[in-house]
């Protein structure tokens, strides 16, 4: 899923994947401003995801 470099490039819209983990687009923004405000990721643009700190989201 992610890069060697940790980056993660979403082959879909935000909102096509929501639902398909079964969520609302607003729910799964608000999960990943959540993990950013961690230092976990750095949402880059509305299709690229840097993971920061994997070994943390591994754990979840």
């Amino acid at each position: 899923m992610a890069d060697d470099n940790n980056l993660v490039l979403l082959k879909t819209t935000k909102a096509v994947l929501a639902s398909q983990l079964g969520m609302s687009q607003e729910t799964l923004s608000r999960k990943l401003t959540f993990f950013q405000e961690k230092g976990d990721i750095e949402l880059e643009d509305q299709r690229k995801i840097m993971l920061l700190n994997v070994e943390e989201l591994k754990n979840i």
